[in-house]
């Protein structure tokens, strides 16, 4: 079965995370995705991600300063549906790449630019490097977190807890304060799924008003993205269901040691089954200590801490009585949120991941097999796959000229006038979801025009 975006055709010619991603994405789901390189190469080929980002694609150099190759660039995005780029705003306009110019000759286009900071704000020409966003959006303080919590903090008020004591050890990070640098690059990853939402609704707008359109996004927006749960803010922080303890970076987040040394995630901590199931000499995996059954557990309310804070050395200390696998099984049988934290190196090689798809492995001519995240997402009809390794630089230069050299020179074509209407105008939704990703991602279809019911 072939991927949903057979057929599309694809031209990325971005750098970074963001854009590679992005392109990785349509071309796992089908598209002919072909990376144009500069002669120089690209800065981020030495990163191991750069394996994963670029697979499937195809790989031609061109130099868009030379006008031969510019030429023959026009042609492939005269035929192209798609074209990706991360340059800094204005440099596409002085290539003479940018989306007018492009569109004139194919209005079906679909132009996606992501910068560091839009292209048209006062910060537009700094950096786009993911640590630096997340430093200028306070990303880095909130990975730490506040006494007060973010909620309390941003509106000036006070440690409503001020004098509980609380053990360092509960605390996440260093000693020292100030910020924390995050591992994750979430500005991109928040500005790659906002790409390819955005791509897939604007292909979607296509196929009823039959023209193309420019995307755009950013890494301040991927970062405001990851964070819209965490910092949304209101007049009246105290409203119910609004401020909780999770945010608060004194409250202990359910992570205990076990006596094997390895460490468990409970969450959210369960003190009923936790000190119930460790009385004896083994642990009892009782079905009735599921967490359905127990009235007492933990709510979200921010006065929860002083109950936590009470708890948490107690459970510590009932934790390391047994090993961890015993207690996962336990809270398996119990029906408890209790999960391992394990290292990366066991999840890629867990054989549900791998079963599932999530997780596959591809064999690359330089590392030889790697195992690499696969498809996130199947479509029951059109699942996707991974097509194959990260090519070489330039080893398809000649095949991509050769193709371009047998298209027509593009010729300016008239653009149909349609009225802004969003782009998944008409679309009805119905949202069953709970928790987080269920009804975000419908808020996403909303924003976009989608008629959604709850």
């Amino acid at each position: 079965m072939s991927g949903v975006l057979e057929g599309l055709k694809v031209l990325d010619l971005s750098w970074g995370v963001a854009g590679p991603m992005t392109g990785m994405l349509l071309c796992d789901h089908g598209a002919d995705v072909t990376r144009i390189e500069r002669p120089e190469g690209d800065p981020f080929e030495g990163l191991l991600g750069y394996k994963v980002w670029h697979r499937g694609k195809k790989n031609a150099v061109l130099n868009l300063k030379d006008d031969a190759d510019l030429d023959l660039f026009y042609k492939l995005a005269a035929d192209a549906d798609v074209v990706i780029e991360s340059f800094r705003p204005g440099v596409t306009t002085r290539l003479k790449i940018d989306y007018a110019t492009l569109a004139a000759t194919n209005p079906k286009l679909i132009y996606c630019s992501i910068t560091g900071y839009g292209d048209d704000t006062e910060d537009k020409d700094k950096p786009g490097y993911d640590g630096l966003v997340a430093a200028r959006v306070g990303l880095q303080y909130e990975q730490r977190g506040w006494p007060e919590g973010s909620v309390y903090h941003i509106k000036g008020m006070p440690d409503v807890f001020e004098d509980l004591e609380i053990d360092n050890d509960w605390v996440q990070g260093p000693d020292r304060e100030g910020p924390l640098h995050v591992s994750s690059p979430w500005p991109s990853l928040g500005a790659f799924f906002s790409a390819t939402t955005g791509i897939s609704a604007a292909l979607f707008a296509r196929e009823q008003t039959g023209n193309g359109q420019q995307v755009k996004t950013s890494l301040l927006q991927g970062a405001m993205a990851c964070m819209s749960g965490v910092w949304q803010r209101m007049d009246e922080p105290d409203a119910e269901g609004f401020n909780t303890w999770i945010m608060c970076s004194k409250s202990p987040k359910g992570h205990f040691k076990t006596s094997d040394g390895r460490w468990i995630h409970n969450w959210v901590p369960n003190p009923r089954f936790i000190l119930e199931s460790s009385k004896g000499d083994k642990l009892d995996a009782n079905p009735d200590l599921t967490v359905q059954n127990d009235p007492d557990r933990f709510g979200i309310g921010p006065e929860e801490l002083l109950v936590m804070s009470h708890y948490h050395p107690i459970l510590a200390d009932a934790m390391s009585k047994f090993p961890c696998d015993e207690w996962v099984e336990a809270a398996a049988t119990a029906g408890v949120t209790m999960q391992e934290c394990r290292s990366i190196e066991d999840s890629l090689t867990d054989p549900l991941l791998i079963d599932d798809g999530c997780v596959t492995t591809v064999d690359d001519p330089e590392l030889g097999p790697i195992n690499q995240v696969g498809i996130t997402y199947r479509l029951e009809n059109s699942p996707g796959k991974v097509k194959g390794p990260t090519r070489a630089t330039g080893s398809d230069t000649d095949a991509v000229k050769d193709y371009a050299a047998t298209l027509a020179s593009p010729q300016v074509i008239e653009k149909n006038i349609v009225n802004g209407d969003p782009p998944l105008k008409g679309i009805r939704v119905l949202d069953l979801g709970l928790a987080i990703a269920g009804p975000f991602g419908c808020q996403l279809l909303a924003d976009m025009g989608a008629e959604v019911i709850k």
